[in-house]
């Protein structure tokens, strides 16, 4: 593999929810210099509060645009940061600096969705804050997950409309797609919102660790030969890829979820194991992205947890696309060929298949962060995840955990929501989430949004339900926009309860909403159905769908 040269803008992020400009004050490094991760390059003024931009890679410092004295604004390019290696690396600088001894009101171990939020949550409490990180802020979301793959799926959405652009008057040849312009985008967007939240932290007075953190016993936080002590701490540590136990699964062909994201050029064929959300997001960007794909699945349908109905259309819709999938198979080995690729062995009842692919990415498998230090000997877990109540309280006084190492929906939004839970019952406010409400989204092409149960798994608890279905295809908004593709399901109860939500089409994250912030503040169906939408919009398909539960449908035979 080639390397890829990679030049990395450092923006100004929002230091402040009103900034509008600031003055850089003075810059630490020089151009040419060897920068390291979490070196501090400049200072910038704003409304008379100073701030400290960030780097969150490691390279050399190749183009500084604003010399100290400028005006800046959000957005702005302020330097450019150039590295030549096959891959972004994370520096190696030892930070386990000495630290004076301090007692905090809460100490939060994580930086991720669910830890900084918490922490941010806490200090405009009036709490004395620390956080420790010992990677990157932002944690697999912002970094490895939610925020680079979506970026990605931008890039594919882009090159979709344009392959459909003859459908709107228009004569366009794509020659060539740079997929090295993908990667710079996608690394500025990360790089930008990182220092978004090293401005925030610093802003609402947190005092941010950039160490790895333990508790032991005695509920002492300890970091490299440092201690300090919380009254209340929130273990916040996320979750890794996990390594499965597959012949070959070591080979550097295989790629994981973290390193599939630093490919520096795109692999002719990509053979995916795992076709649950991950593994199907890519899916689509790849083929998009011209890339010949296979999907290994060891379930009857990709997507299994969600609505059959929901995981078929799917299913067709990437059958559609070229994307070849293997149901009801394993994979028993991945040999790797004298040619450069590798030889994936899949298992289906008694029928041994051969796929061969330049890539192998390993969608599934993720690993409880769970190694907390010695009060992982004291806690209370359910299976391999931390055990908490409705207020995230572990079984230990004083001790909340929030995330994925609770085991509950996987989410980043959802991590968000729990720390925001965390911080609440600490100081008093009562607050407890109801996890069957809160939405989640799958971006495929097209995308999935939805809440609750799947119609099996309704009519098996309630017996007698009702469900109301609306097509996008007869959507007038839709229409107009070309992307007719999917539907509104609503699953409600005989006594009008929303059991569960499924949107597949365009904007289907967005528009999964609609229905979930009215349920999570208490409306049923009743009360729903009275709401009037705007006209041309896509929600009407929701409108149409929830109608329709009670044979109202306007716009339906």
């Amino acid at each position: 593999m080639e390397d890829l040269k990679v030049d990395i803008e450092i923006k100004v992020p929002h230091l402040s929810e009103n900034m509008e400009s600031g003055k850089i004050t003075q810059w630490h490094v020089t151009e040419g210099q060897n920068i390291e991760k979490g070196s501090v390059l400049c200072d910038v003024t704003v409304n008379k509060m100073s701030f400290e931009i960030y780097s969150d890679f490691k390279g050399i410092l190749t183009k500084i645009n604003f010399p100290a004295g400028s005006e800046v604004k959000p957005g702005d390019v302020v330097a450019v940061i150039s590295q030549t290696d096959s891959k972004i690396e994370v520096s190696t600088v030892n930070k386990e600096e000495v630290f004076e001894y301090k007692e905090y009101d809460v100490a939060v171990i994580g930086g991720g969705p669910g830890g900084y939020v918490a922490a941010i949550k806490a200090a405009k409490k009036g709490a004395k804050v620390a956080l420790f990180e010992k990677d990157k802020l932002g944690g697999t979301c912002l970094n490895r997950g939610c925020i680079p793959t979506k970026a990605y799926a931008r890039v594919a959405e882009v090159y979709n409309i344009l392959n459909k652009a003859f459908e709107f008057g228009f004569d366009l040849s794509i020659n060539s797609f740079d997929y090295s312009k993908a990667v710079k985008r996608k690394d500025s967007i990360v790089s930008e919102l990182v220092d978004g939240i090293n401005a925030l932290l610093k802003a609402n007075g947190v005092d941010l660790y950039y160490a790895k953190a333990e508790i032991d016993k005695n509920k002492n936080i300890t970091f490299g030969e440092n201690k300090i002590k919380a009254k209340n701490i929130i273990i916040a540590t996320g979750s890794a890829p996990a390594k499965l136990p597959i012949n070959g699964i070591k080979s550097k062909n295989v790629l994981n979820s973290d390193s599939i994201l630093d490919m520096a050029q795109l692999p002719e064929s990509l053979c995916i194991i795992g076709g649950g959300v991950i593994g199907m997001e890519f899916a689509f960007i790849m083929n998009q992205f011209g890339v010949k794909v296979y999907v290994v699945e060891m379930m009857n349908n990709i997507l299994p947890l969600l609505d059959k109905e929901v995981s078929s259309y799917i299913k067709r819709e990437a059958t559609k696309r070229g994307i070849k999938i293997y149901i009801s198979s394993t994979v028993e080995e991945i040999e790797d060929e004298e040619s450069g690729g590798s030889i994936v062995v899949i298992k289906s009842k008694d029928d041994i298949k051969r796929i061969y692919a330049d890539k192998v990415f390993v969608s599934i498998g993720r690993k409880l962060n769970t190694d907390i230090g010695e009060v992982k000997d004291l806690l209370e877990f359910d299976r391999k995840a931390i055990k908490i109540d409705n207020s995230m309280k572990t079984n230990i006084d004083g001790i909340y955990a929030v995330g994925d190492v609770t085991g509950k929906l996987m989410l980043a939004h959802v991590a968000s929501a729990q720390g925001e839970a965390a911080v609440n019952n600490i100081f008093g406010v009562e607050t407890v989430l109801d996890y069957m409400k809160i939405p989640a989204a799958v971006f495929t092409e097209p995308e999935v949004g939805y809440f609750g149960y799947t119609e099996d798994e309704a009519r098996e608890k309630y017996n007698n339900i009702k469900i109301g279905k609306f097509s996008f295809k007869h959507n007038g908004r839709a229409k107009t926009y070309g992307e007719t593709d999917g539907f509104a399901k609503i699953i409600v109860s005989e006594d009008d309860k929303v059991l569960g939500a499924w949107v597949v089409g365009n904007d289907a994250s967005e528009l999964i909403h609609i229905i979930s912030t009215s349920c999570q503040s208490g409306a049923d169906i009743r009360s729903i159905e009275k709401a009037v939408y705007a006209h041309p919009t896509k929600g009407e398909t929701i409108m149409e769908a929830v109608k329709d539960i009670f044979g109202a449908a306007i716009h339906k035979v």
